[in-house]
């Protein structure tokens, strides 16, 4: 019969080696959704921020973020293939991903929530809070997963996003468009490169 229970200095090597594998999931696998999604997005409000100043109703640029949709089917098939890839799915892997569920359904619920203010109150100005409110919320995924991970580089991206929606408090709107896409830059498009060079050399 196997022990049931760990002693203390076991139990701390199961979570690093948890931790460790993890790491190299997010180095081999992970870094595709990095670039996926920090492109994507990235591009999208660059595009939103033209819109915005060449439309004759400015107001309908917004209907570019609904490439979102197609973009999200291509990401299911995408994250479908990477975790087929993945030799072992830790607990940690599992946590992560849940973390960005959270943010998901939180950003969803977001949008349904200041939509319907502005439909029943009739104040447009509180989409001025769209995008610092996502970026808030990017940056809690970020520094959750650096704490997941225990990865330096996460905590200087989850301030950087944090400061990124602080600034666009400051700004007009296509200008927060602006902030936005430099923000995925940073901190997604950026660390996917990085990792990929780092999981290069460590072969």
């Amino acid at each position: 019969m196997m022990e049931s229970n760990f002693n203390h200095e076991q139990s701390l090597t199961l979570i690093n080696e948890m931790i460790n594998r993890a790491r190299n999931n997010v180095k081999k696998e992970g870094t595709v959704s990095l670039l996926y999604w920090g492109y994507v997005t990235a591009t999208l409000a660059v595009v939103n921020c033209v819109l915005l100043n060449t439309l004759i109703e400015p107001y309908q640029s917004v209907w570019i973020w609904s490439l979102m949709i197609p973009a999200g089917v291509v990401s299911y098939f995408l994250e479908r293939r990477m975790n087929r890839k993945m030799l072992v799915k830790t607990h940690i892997d599992k946590i992560a991903g849940m973390v960005w569920m959270g943010f998901l359904i939180s950003f969803m619920v977001f949008t349904i929530v200041i939509h319907t203010v502005n439909i029943k109150f009739d104040i447009w100005q509180i989409f001025m809070l769209n995008l610092p409110v996502v970026l808030i919320m990017l940056g809690t995924g970020q520094f959750v997963s650096a704490c997941i991970y225990r990865n330096r580089m996460w905590y200087a991206i989850a301030a950087l996003t944090w400061i990124g929606a602080v600034s666009c408090v400051f700004l007009d709107v296509d200008m927060q468009f602006i902030v936005f896409a430099v923000c995925m830059i940073l901190g997604f498009v950026l660390p996917g490169h990085i990792l990929n060079v780092i999981d290069r050399k460590s072969k």
